[in-house]
């Protein structure tokens, strides 16, 4: 059983929907094209493709950071004109710069703006969510801490929380466990799966083969276009990776147990 099944709402219902979607362009042609799929509540689904297949574009489409060219984007309902800020946007952590004198709870009322307005200072209504965003990702006893002293996973959460902070039930988080140990790694699957039986829906970027094939409910494959879409095991076959990845995926088995590499490392 999969831990959607034992969640207490419907997972029928649709949180987004994304269809026809094109946007940024490479060279002459678009750098994603014709991707339709649906996310529904609490649904965390893994979105992985090889460097330069579109997925951080993807995002910054959903988000409204570039335009999209042709199709449409629906969150609950709502079309893009009115949509994009309803996201909870999680970026590559490498665009960061970490030596910037900001306390932890400055980074998660970053997430408040759009709700406080530009030049506006926040109340106590704003600092009671920010609060609360902390303690959703287990971070609240770092509030004053300077965010460059923080651990790579304790900083990913501290962004989840400013996500979350927009007052957001949809996060978009791009490569959230890309450089941290496997103790860091640990910490922000529990963070996220605590997140998901809240009703949280994820979409969520990674190179970790492993870790989308076996501690995620749903996988979207995607280089420029969606190549498969789909439960682990639908997805996770060689003909569907060598599509995605081409002659780079190699199969190990053993005992029953097939784990996907590509070409300079185990993934």
């Amino acid at each position: 059983m999969t831990l959607l099944a034992q969640l207490p709402y419907s997972q029928s219902i649709t949180a987004l929907t994304v269809d026809n979607l094109s946007a940024g362009y490479r060279g002459s042609d678009f750098a994603i094209a014709d991707i339709c799929f649906d996310l529904h509540i609490g649904e965390r689904v893994a979105l992985i493709g090889p460097n330069g297949a579109g997925k951080s574009t993807l995002f910054k489409a959903l988000v409204g950071m570039i335009p999209h060219q042709t199709g449409y984007i629906s969150l609950h309902g709502e079309d893009c004109r009115t949509s994009h800020k309803l996201f909870g946007y999680v970026p590559q952590q490498e665009a960061i710069d970490w030596s910037f004198p900001v306390t932890v709870e400055d980074v998660v009322m970053m997430g408040r703006v759009r709700k406080i307005g530009w030049f506006k200072m926040p109340n106590k209504h704003d600092r009671q969510i920010v609060h609360h965003a902390l303690e959703q990702v287990g971070m609240a006893d770092f509030i004053h801490r300077q965010i460059g002293q923080l651990s790579g996973g304790q900083r990913r959460r501290v962004f989840i929380a400013r996500a979350l902070a927009q007052e957001t039930d949809v996060l978009l988080l791009d490569e959230p466990f890309n450089g941290v140990d496997v103790n860091a790694e640990e910490e922000i699957l529990a963070t996220l799966t605590d997140l998901q039986s809240k009703g949280i829906t994820m979409l969520i970027a990674t190179h970790d083969l492993t870790l989308a094939q076996t501690r995620f409910d749903r996988v979207i494959v995607l280089n420029r276009r969606i190549i498969a879409d789909g439960a682990p095991k639908d997805v996770f076959t060689p003909e569907i990776l060598r599509r995605a990845y081409g002659n780079r995926v190699g199969i190990f088995e053993h005992g029953g147990q097939a784990t996907f590499f590509l070409e300079d490392s185990i993934v």
